[in-house]
Parts: structure tokens; C-alpha cells; sequence
């Protein structure tokens, strides 16, 4: 049995976990691109866990990332790269390395970065920060050379950092206090590190190395707007050779690692690992230097496919105009939903509208509640229902099996016969779980960005409103009913006898049928409330109230009005009201010979038949009711005395 087991595992596909957060557009997209097909090449399923989280978000909304790395079925992974330079907050960054030692019994790779004893794939880019340093001292003959680090905990930028002063060092330069400033390794602090550069006049930089192309481009940006000439005034350079670097002028001098080779090289690792072959614990891809405008320097390597960077940015520039009005007009088509099968039909409308999916799910995390609503959890449950499927331009017929995410069934769709690649993406809100949405993409160009994010978020709130909606639809119509309702018998009340003479009195008046308003009063109440107390008066109101429902046409409504006044209102064209009236009787006849009270049941009767019209009063007609019911009682008391 062991050996069959075996056996299947070795002709089962392997999966190999991505674990990578929404980063610039075009590196993630060719990053996730370059993996994908290196991956088929070598017969991998890649399975993206994408995270959304913004480094100087606070809000709990961004906090639910971190739901993603314990809703990843990290044991069943065949093998594990993390793109932890693309995770900005430390916290996520630690509880992703938490759950991983926690939880993976496979080899972990981790992409860009040297991170602690896990295998890595990196480039010499920290180090070519070097050659930057002699080339501008050597080449350009810069003395005052400043550098703009990111954020402080973040991993290159510290290694790029400490390269920096270790070359001032050798080279027997002095970094002045105005030659590090620590920015955000994204464009918005362009302006601030200018004014930290230049505020001492005595040590102005000649040059500005940055510790990527981000910060480069707005320091650029800044730079002329102040009216400095680049490289003139100021010389910059920046590192990851991003599309940007080359699509403004000047174009920016920058260190260039081949991602192609990096994500080649990453899946080779994996391959090797998995299969269990020797490999050592580093593997470094080279960087290459690119000299260019922002430095000065126009030499061989300058040139690059520009038409090709120049056609990329035009195709990307036509596909993003159009998202935001396409996002819109979702938005307001899922607004428009009032029940889930429309919500469901609107995404299927709109499956397309940021890339074309080759499939696409959403899973439902949670139980559905007794009001009509889901009852949702911090963390994604334990089973999962599938209630959107589309694949192949298809919908897929609704799926009522719900699927364990503690195991590997959540990963069995994804082992045929052909590589794929899918993202799974949280649905959330800032509190809860609300399931998880598994994308696959017609072309392997397409990744999950912004826009898709977006399109997610959507779809997140869409869910949430329509079970808040359900819920709060189920508590008000309860409230309605409760407000419509005797508390001690269940029957209606005053108002609820009102609310239904009111939904019915039309056709009543347009059928010309004959309506029987009866008023019931309990006979001897004040008694049993003085001889054997309110307790036992309680139970003989509830009694009665039993009886007079039990007795009542399904087509009518009783109603109690009173301490022991009851209503009944019925169309009496199939039965009349002496009928009813008889037939309550008899009912606390029999239950007064059953002995199951110590008291007697006995009730007072009066009803009056009338053909409603458009000037009937329904006070009137209750009123003769009245009377007939008051000489009912006037005669039961003759009785009794």
C-alpha cells in the first residue's frame, strides 16, 4: 500500500508556491511571467498567494493581508519562493517566515534577497554599487557623493547602503550629514530628500546614488523642477533597470539584473531541490551596469530596445485608460443587485473587464445564518463553499460541495495533465474573511495589479453589502412581525389586524364576497386572576388563543386586542361565522372535560357579515360585532347566576 501511495505522489504535479505582494506593474508582471513559464518548461503548477498591503497603510483593511499566509496551505506545497523584498511591513514579513517554519515540510527558496538560512537566487546588484561609486569618482570626478536610501529595515536597501559606505571608505571620501537620506523606495519622497540634500550649503552633493529606480526618477523629477540641469548640476543613479529608466529623459544610469535569468534560475533550484539533488545554499545571477543620460555617459551600453519599452508603455497606457471607467460601471452594476444570483450573473458579465480569465472561482468562507445573513470569521473556515465557477468562456453549473482548506483538497483542481499557473486572492473586509478568489489567466502576461485588485475589492463589497442586506431585510421584517404580534399567544395583534384588513380590503371590496368580522371576549378572566392568580390567568388566555387560531379559516387572521378580547376576520362565503363560532366552543368544551385546567374555558361570541364597500368603516362593522358579543356575555352571566 505504502509503495502505491508513492507511487501516485510521484505522478501527481507538483506545486510550487509563490508568496508575493502587489508590487510596480511591469516588474511584477515580469516577474510572475518569466516564473510561470519557467515553471511549465520544467511541468510545475504555480500557485500565487498574493498579498495587497501597503507599507504606511494602519488601517485593519491592510492588516488582513496577513490572513493570506495563514489560509495558504503551506503544508502541501511541493516546494516554496517568497519575493520577500516585495513585502514592505516587517510584521508580514515575520509572520510569513513564522508560518513557513512552522508549516512547510519543503524546500523554501527566496527570490532577490539573502534572507536568513533559506536557499536563496540573488543578484551582485548591491555590490555593483561599488562600481558606481569608483566609475562617478573616477570617471567624473566626484568627491561629494550622497546616497538615498529606502526605508530602514528594508533588506537591498541596507545592503546597498552599507556598500556605499564601505566604497566612500576605500576611497578615502568624507559622507557629510546631509549625504544620507532614508525615502520610501516609491516616488513621493522626492521633494524632501532634495531639500535634505542641499539644506547645508558647504556640502553640496555632486552626485546621488539611490537605492532604486523609483526614488531615482523623483529625485530626477524634483531636481529639475528647482531648476537643476541633470547631469550638470547633479549626477543620479538609481538600480533595477526598471521600463521607466529609459521612457523619460535623461535616462537614468542604473544597475541592470537580468530578471528573466533570476526567475529561470529560481524554478531550476526548485527543480533540483524537489528531486532531491545537491545544490548550495546561494546562487548568485550577475548585474550589469547601464550607463546612461543621468550620469553623462553615453557608451555601449545606452542602448537598448527603446521603440520595444516605447511600444510596452503605449499598449500599457491604452489598457489602464480605460480601467477606471470600467471599474465604475462594474461597481454600479453590482450595486444595482438586490439577490446573489444577480450579483453572481454581474461578475459573469464582467469576468473580463481587467484581464481575460482563462478561470476564475470564488469560494464563500463562513456558515449562512439563521437571519438570512453569513456569519464570517477573522480567518477563512476550515470548509469553503464554491459559489462562482467560470472556465473556458464558460459558467460552470453551481457547485453546492464544500471544500476543506485544512488539507490538499484545496490544491486537487490544480494537478492535471497541463502546468498551470493560478493566483489565489483573499476576499476581505477590515474584520473578516470573507472567502477567496482563484484566478487563471488566458495569457501568462497577465498577473494580477492594482486594477485587478480593485476589481476584487469590488467583489468583496458586493458580497458583503448583499448578506448585510439579506440580514438587516431578515431582522427588520422579525421586528415587523414582532411589532405586529402578541407576545404571550403568537397571535397578532391590534395593528397586526389592521395590517392585514389593509392588504386584503380591496379585493374584498372587488369580490363582493362576504366578510365575518367576529369579536371574542373570555368569559370569567377576572376570576381565575383572583381565585388561582395571573399565572393561571396567562394560561387561560393561551389556551383560548390556541383554540380560537386551531379554529380560524387559513383564508382569515385572529388576532387578541386585548387583556381577553380577541378579533377574527375571514371571507365567510365557504364557511360561516356560526360555524367557527360552534366549533371554539366545542373545542373548550372538550378541553374542559380533558380536566387539564383547574378553571373553565367559556367564551363570548359576537360576529357580524357584511359585503365591504369603498365607504364601509371597518369600525362600524367591528362595532356591530361588539354588541352581538356584549348580549352573548350579558347571557352567559344570566347562566352563571
Amino acid at each position: 500500500m505504502g509503495a502505491e501511495l508513492e507511487m501516485e505522489s510521484s505522478k501527481r504535479k507538483k506545486n510550487i508556491g509563490v508568496f508575493f505582494n502587489c508590487s510596480e506593474e511591469r516588474f511584477q508582471k515580469r516577474f510572475c511571467s518569466s516564473l510561470s513559464r519557467a515553471a511549465r518548461k520544467k511541468d510545475y503548477n504555480i500557485i500565487f498567494f498574493m498579498t495587497f498591503e501597503v507599507i504606511d497603510d494602519e488601517s485593519d483593511f491592510n492588516k488582513m493581508n496577513e490572513k493570506m499566509i495563514e489560509f495558504a496551505p503551506i503544508e502541501f506545497l511541493d516546494a516554496i519562493i517568497v519575493a520577500f523584498d516585495t513585502f514592505d511591513k516587517e510584521s508580514i514579513r515575520q509572520k510569513l517566515e513564522d508560518e513557513i517554519r512552522k508549516r512547510a515540510t519543503c524546500p523554501v527558496i527566496s527570490f532577490r534577497e539573502k534572507y536568513k538560512d533559506f536557499y536563496s537566487i540573488t543578484s551582485n546588484a548591491n555590490e555593483a554599487v561599488l562600481n558606481i561609486v569608483n566609475h562617478l569618482v573616477d570617471y567624473h570626478h566626484c568627491e561629494n557623493i550622497a546616497f538615498m536610501a529606502g526605508y530602514e529595515y528594508h533588506y537591498d536597501s541596507n545592503e546597498r547602503l552599507a556598500v556605499y559606505k564601505k566604497a566612500m571608505e576605500l576611497r578615502g571620501l568624507t559622507i557629510y550629514d546631509n549625504f544620507i537620506f532614508h525615502g520610501d523606495m516609491w516616488r513621493f519622497k522626492g521633494e524632501e530628500a532634495f531639500k535634505f540634500f542641499f539644506s547645508d550649503p558647504d556640502h553640496i552633493p555632486q552626485a546621488v546614488i539611490c537605492a532604486n529606480d523609483h526614488m531615482a526618477r523623483a529625485l530626477c523629477n524634483t531636481a529639475i523642477e528647482h531648476g537643476l540641469d541633470i547631469p550638470s548640476d547633479l549626477i543620479i543613479t538609481g538600480v533595477d533597470d526598471i521600463a521607466e529608466a529609459v521612457e523619460y529623459h535623461p535616462t537614468l544610469t542604473t544597475i541592470s539584473v537580468d530578471l528573466e535569468n533570476m526567475t529561470t534560475s529560481t524554478i531550476d533550484l526548485a527543480d533540483r531541490l524537489i528531486n532531491k539533488q545537491y545544490v548550495k545554499a546561494g546562487n548568485m545571477v550577475p548585474a550589469k551596469i547601464m550607463y546612461r543620460e543621468s550620469c553623462g555617459c553615453n557608451g555601449e551600453e545606452v542602448v537598448v530596445a527603446y521603440q520595444q519599452q516605447l511600444n510596452q508603455y503605449y499598449e500599457r497606457m491604452s489598457h489602464l485608460l480605460g480601467q477606471p471607467h470600467n471599474q465604475t460601471m462594474f461597481q454600479i452594476g453590482l450595486d444595482g443587485c438586490n439577490t446573489l444570483d444577480e450579483l453572481l450573473d454581474t461578475i459573469q458579465k464582467n469576468v473580463n473587464v481587467v484581464m481575460k480569465h482563462k478561470s476564475f472561482y470564488i469560494f464563500l468562507s463562513g456558515r449562512d445564518n439563521e437571519n438570512g445573513g453569513r456569519d464570517f470569521k477573522e480567518n477563512i473556515t476550515d470548509e469553503v463553499e464554491q459559489i462562482f465557477g467560470y472556465r473556458d468562456g464558460i459558467r460552470l453549473p453551481e457547485n453546492t460541495k464544500k471544500i476543506r482548506t485544512d488539507n490538499s483538497m484545496l490544491l486537487d483542481d490544480f494537478e492535471n495533465e497541463k502546468p498551470r499557473t493560478v493566483y489565489f486572492s483573499l476576499l476581505h473586509d477590515s474584520t473578516n474573511c470573507l472567502g477567496f478568489a482563484i484566478s487563471e489567466f488566458e495569457s501568462l502576461n497577465d498577473t494580477v495589479d492594482q486594477y485587478y485588485f480593485d476589481y476584487l475589492l469590488n467583489i468583496s463589497l458586493a458580497l458583503n453589502k448583499h448578506f448585510m442586506a439579506a440580514e438587516l431585510k431578515c431582522l427588520l421584517e422579525q421586528s415587523k412581525q414582532k411589532s405586529l404580534t402578541d407576545f404571550m399567544t403568537k397571535l397578532s395583534n391590534r395593528r397586526g389586524f389592521d395590517s392585514f384588513v389593509s392588504q386584503n380590503i380591496n379585493e374584498w371590496i372587488r369580490s363582493k364576497e362576504e366578510i365575518a368580522f367576529m369579536t371574542l371576549d373570555l368569559d370569567g378572566l377576572k376570576k381565575i386572576n383572583d381565585e388561582l392568580g395571573h399565572e393561571a390567568g396567562d394560561l387561560a388566555i393561551s389556551a383560548a388563543a390556541k383554540i380560537i387560531k386551531k379554529k380560524c379559516p387559513e383564508n382569515g387572521l385572529c388576532a387578541r386586542t386585548g387583556g381577553d378580547e380577541f378579533l377574527v376576520v375571514f371571507p365567510a362565503k365557504k364557511i360561516s361565522p356560526d360555524e367557527i363560532a360552534d366549533k371554539i366552543e366545542n373545542g373548550m368544551k372538550k378541553r374542559n372535560a380533558s380536566g387539564a385546567f383547574p378553571f373553565k374555558l367559556s367564551v363570548s361570541i359576537g360576529w357580524y357579515k357584511t359585503v365591504l364597500e369603498k365607504h364601509t368603516r371597518i369600525e362600524d362593522c367591528l362595532s356591530e360585532s361588539d354588541q352581538k358579543m356584549y348580549e352573548m356575555k350579558k347571557k352567559h352571566h344570566g347562566e352563571e347566576n
